[in-house]
């Protein structure tokens, strides 16, 4: 099984990247409303460790083979998903089948979650990590470019987020209504998450003083915005509303909430115990397939406990299901790495090769 060794890591930005896809899944559970909306930062939260942690990676040395990075980012993302919804849809194929019932998936549905578009939902953190490992030599040249200074390479993403702002308030209206969702998902989700990766490349770089500045303004934006959005409708407006395409109101909670992790992370916490550090380790590494696994552990909830009427509090369903989920999905892919242990010294080569996409 995958326990890479703690000499060759950074636990904190495997904690930072275990930390967004475990806020991710939150959402999966069913939270209750309040708690949704305190933990709507996962995917910057997620985007902020990628960079970082290539930044650590490649902090002394250059991509050297931009296609071989190329094709083993994408394959270590697209074949693990692709197996993942493969096993997924034909499981749920034999168990309708076999119990008489109606096949729950549609075929433009089954083509959408190959794609990333939408399909079965929860997939579409793969278009974003996609994104991320096309931008990612490309953005490693600029980040650690010495005739870019910090102040001249903030001020300059800081400026390309602006004019996306701008042209979301000025003429995304215009844009066909029936154009308007996949713009949103593709375009629009390119330019400020990009922005945002751009700056976590270089966030290791600021100071202290700089950082308090930065979680301090973003705290004051966001509470500002919240008045105003409160004011103008006479209720609280959840982030989420502004989640797709993201725009300022939930890109100015993100920005606090993610920098202020990093700077508690990063500056004031100490993990001591090596277990810990085993265990944050393990989560990390596998925390893609413990991500598609817990989708799974969904829909077996959705088809076989939701419909029991539980009679305990909303909160105590939350848990109990949260729990569900990361158990599950922890379970599957630590039988799926020991049962790839076992198999992989005894398969043919080619056999192999598909195995390393288990693993």
């Amino acid at each position: 099984m995958r326990t890479p060794s703690l000499s060759k890591r950074n636990i904190k930005l495997d904690l930072l990247r275990l930390l967004g896809v475990l806020v991710i899944m939150v959402a999966h559970a069913d939270p209750p409303e309040w708690i949704f909306n305190l933990r709507n930062f996962g995917t910057p939260l997620l985007i902020l460790g990628s960079a970082l942690t290539y930044a650590f990676i490649y902090k002394s040395k250059n991509i050297e083979d931009k296609n071989y990075f190329f094709k083993k980012r994408l394959k270590r993302l697209i074949i693990p998903a692709w197996i993942f919804l493969t096993f997924f849809f034909l499981l749920f194929y034999v168990a309708s089948q076999s119990l008489n019932k109606e096949f729950p998936f549609s075929t433009i549905g089954i083509i959408n979650s190959y794609n990333f578009y939408a399909g079965i939902g929860f997939v579409w953190i793969l278009k974003v990590y996609i994104i991320l490992a096309l931008l990612t030599p490309f953005a490693l040249s600029i980040s650690k470019s010495t005739a870019i200074n910090n102040k001249r390479y903030f001020w300059l993403i800081s400026l390309i987020y602006l004019g996306y702002e701008l042209f979301i308030t000025l003429f995304f209206h215009y844009i066909p209504e029936a154009f308007r969702e996949p713009v949103s998902n593709t375009f629009l989700v390119v330019i400020p998450y990009s922005v945002l990766y751009f700056y976590g490349l270089r966030l290791h770089t600021l100071s202290d003083r700089n950082l308090i500045i930065i979680i301090f303004s973003s705290l004051v934006l966001t509470v500002s915005l919240i008045l105003h959005k409160y004011l103008d409708a006479g209720t609280f407006v959840p982030t989420q509303v502004y989640k797709y395409p993201p725009t300022l109101y939930y890109l100015a909670y993100a920005f606090f909430c993610i920098n202020l992790i990093y700077y508690i992370i990063s500056r004031h916490l100490n993990v001591e115990s090596n277990r810990a550090n085993n265990i944050i380790i393990w989560l990390s590494s596998n925390s893609l397939w413990i991500y598609l696994w817990h989708i799974l552990g969904y829909y077996l909830w959705l088809t076989f406990i939701n419909d029991l009427n539980i009679k305990i509090s909303t909160f105590n369903l939350f848990l109990i299901k949260a729990s569900f989920l990361l158990s599950f999905g922890c379970a599957i892919t630590h039988l799926q790495l020991y049962l790839v242990a076992i198999l992989q010294p005894r398969t043919n080569p080619i056999f192999q090769r598909f195995l390393v996409f288990l693993n």
